[in-house]
């Protein structure tokens, strides 16, 4: 069988699948508060299994690396448990990974991000590695309660919550859980709380738009860690997802290789 997780190559094992062009997933996830009902770790679980399951479908084309699994959580230290760096680190780490692959020929990297507020660092952190190496490298959501752009006709078409149950330790996450780590999932303490606002311009759920973005203290707007409804989540949802996700980021990766790597041109 092909391996398909970067750290079970052996260096020469990783010097091949460099000259044979395979792109690059580096999953990032978080440890914080997911309710009182799914474990601290569910955002790594998620992309790492997405990232995993990817890359052991198209072996030849894709492998990716175990999941970075600390993020930006400043605003969830409230709830114990979480675990948090700064963002000057952070955009760092995540940048210093990307670079660490392209320094050893590989040409399309993806940050495939599973927690929400590490968006912005983790986009930075793929442009820095672009502006430092040259490399072709993109950044992605890898948890559609981040950003569902990949699933969103899907997520629509088979959730169960009404508008805003997608959001954090929510529908969609409790699904992914019940299929991934049911073990893990005690569904008696599921909780619905609706505290995000939705307004005219700013809401958390898909598909209405947020037209600006805003995050406060988490305590300040939950009381239990969970924004959204994750009583109605069922494994059948997760499991539709999740095959969802995994198939549409192949394609989506197939199409990222074709990205041509042209030169600089001066125009001073």
């Amino acid at each position: 069988m092909t391996k398909f997780r970067y750290d079970d190559l052996t260096w020469v094992e990783v010097r091949d699948a460099a000259a044979a062009k395979k792109a690059i997933l580096v999953p990032i996830g978080s440890i914080e508060d997911h309710g009182p009902h799914l474990p601290l770790n569910t955002d790594n679980i998620i992309v790492e299994a997405v990232c995993f399951e990817v890359a052991r479908r198209a072996p030849d084309e894709i492998l990716s690396l175990p999941v970075l699994p600390v993020g930006f959580e400043d605003h969830h230290m409230d709830y114990p448990g979480s675990l948090t760096s700064s963002m000057e680190t952070l955009l760092t780490f995540f940048a210093d990974a990307a670079i660490s692959v392209a320094r050893h020929g590989f040409t399309h990297i993806m940050l495939v991000n599973g927690h929400g507020s590490n968006s912005s660092l983790v986009e930075l952190a793929a442009r820095k590695a672009v502006l430092q190496t040259g490399m072709i490298v993109g950044a992605m959501a890898g948890n559609a309660a981040v950003d569902d752009v990949l699933i969103r006709d899907l997520i629509a078409q088979h959730r169960k919550s009404a508008h805003g149950g997608i959001g954090h330790a929510c529908e969609f996450e409790t699904a992914m859980m019940l299929y991934l780590r049911p073990d893990l999932v005690q569904m008696d303490r599921a909780a619905r709380e609706m505290g995000v606002p939705d307004l005219k311009y700013f809401n958390w759920d898909h598909p209405k738009p947020a037209a600006y973005a805003w995050m406060d203290w988490w305590s300040r707007f939950s009381k239990t860690g969970i924004a959204g409804d994750p009583t109605v989540a069922t494994r059948e949802f997760g499991e539709r997802m999740f095959n969802a996700t995994v198939e549409r980021m192949i394609e989506l990766l197939r199409e990222f290789k074709q990205i041509p790597i042209k030169p600089r041109r001066d125009m001073h």
